[in-house]
């Protein structure tokens, strides 16, 4: 629809919203670890199981998940998701051993990959190409939001009660939306497969034409590269901040809360820019990102900046590398799928993207293990970046919007 939806606007504030609720169950897990290490007697390596048990379920069902979001539509995917992210959720509050309540976070992980390519599809169902990039800003800021609001609350809950109290409302949390958004949502129920004047669903058969495009393989490629340098941001600037820079943890907190704003703030300036200027050649936005973290990194690796407000800057545009593209990435993969291969095509940016952050902390940890230094693995990182930041500029053109009229 080339004018969009005119109920675009309060269709996105309640996906935002609900997106939002989402974040706050399932990023909520992460802070709530030490509990957990208490709750369950965990060692320092049953805690790397914890996180990834989420995002597993996103490598092996965000490409189903996409074509059931073109198939059903992006209202029932998305609540679909989040019910069965809900369920997964509450078992894990109830469960009686480790093993059990990683399978659970596994079963709340694969309702939790459905919510990305369903939330891409409604997008390009309402949203005219003009204003995508700040719809997927505004939506990428309910994450940020969601997943603040979790790690200041679900502590705090854990400290009161306990963690599987804590666990319980995040599971209530990822359930609210089901309950409230389902009427509020039933437009996008017209971007589900076309209907026959028979009445009968029309059930395209699966495309694969895309995995023949060279130029679109190695943008998923950079996908799973910005996704590795997201994760060792997040999994090790801290640590570096603390043994590195001398920070104390509180410092380090500071640091962190830096880089949050660099990629909230960013998803929703650099969506919009994206709408405004070079809006059919979004990848020279998404290659920005990708520069300006190559330039952070090699600041890291070069140079231990030690001032509070000098390495509060630093940190604010490391989030824009590590986080500033993760909107535009997903606007590009839905316009290259188009109204029917949206949820399909986003479903798999959101799988390479799980790869990269499944991969990047082990990369960052054996790097800093095996050279006992920080630079090192900054370095590589900064090198991953800039090569990123070539690929993008080289594969853009033939993925953009202008490539693909």
């Amino acid at each position: 629809m080339t004018l969009g939806h005119p109920r675009r606007w309060a269709l996105l504030a309640s996906l935002t919203i609900s997106y939002g609720a989402g974040a706050f169950g399932m990023l909520g897990i992460s802070p709530l670890t030490p509990s957990l290490v208490e709750g369950f007697g965990l060692t320092r390596l049953q805690v790397a199981f914890i996180v990834p048990s989420i995002y597993l379920g996103g490598l092996f069902f965000s490409l189903p998940g996409g074509r059931l979001a073109d198939r059903l539509g992006a209202r029932k995917s998305f609540l679909g998701g989040l019910a069965l992210g809900a369920v997964g959720l509450a078992g894990a509050a109830a469960a009686p051993s480790f093993a059990a309540f990683l399978l659970c976070l596994l079963v709340a992980g694969i309702g939790w990959s459905v919510t990305n390519p369903s939330l891409g599809k409604a997008i390009i169902d309402v949203f005219p190409g003009r204003e995508r990039g700040v719809a997927m800003g505004i939506k990428q800021m309910g994450l940020t939001l969601g997943g603040l609001v979790g790690a200041l609350a679900l502590p705090a809950i854990a400290a009161a009660l306990n963690w599987r109290a804590a666990i319980l409302a995040c599971g209530v949390a990822v359930a609210l939306p089901v309950l409230a958004g389902w009427s509020a949502l039933a437009p996008l129920d017209a971007g589900a497969v076309d209907v026959t004047h028979t009445g009968t669903r029309r059930r395209p058969p699966l495309d694969w034409s895309w995995a023949r495009r060279p130029a679109l393989l190695v943008f998923f490629a950079t996908g799973l590269l910005f996704g590795m340098v997201q994760a060792a941001v997040l999994s090790y600037l801290p640590l570096y901040a603390v043994q590195a820079l001398g920070f104390d943890k509180i410092g380090a907190g500071l640091i962190v809360a830096w880089t949050q704003a660099g990629g909230a703030v960013s998803r929703l300036a650099l969506g919009a820019a994206s709408d405004r200027w070079l809006a059919g050649r979004r990848s020279v936005w998404l290659a920005l990102t990708g520069a300006v973290g190559a330039a952070i990194f090699f600041v890291y690796a070069r140079w231990a900046v030690t001032g509070a407000l000098a390495a509060g800057v630093l940190a604010f545009f490391a989030g824009i590398g590590a986080y500033g593209w993760v909107g535009i990435f997903f606007v590009i993969s839905a316009e290259v799928g188009g109204p029917r291969q949206a949820g399909l095509l986003t479903g798999m940016a959101f799988a390479a993207i799980v790869v990269g952050l499944l991969t990047g902390p082990s990369v960052f940890g054996l790097l800093l293990v095996g050279a006992d230094s920080y630079f090192v693995a900054w370095a590589a990182f900064a090198a991953i970046a800039a090569l990123v930041t070539l690929a993008t500029l080289l594969a853009g053109p033939a993925i953009d919007r202008e490539g693909t009229r």
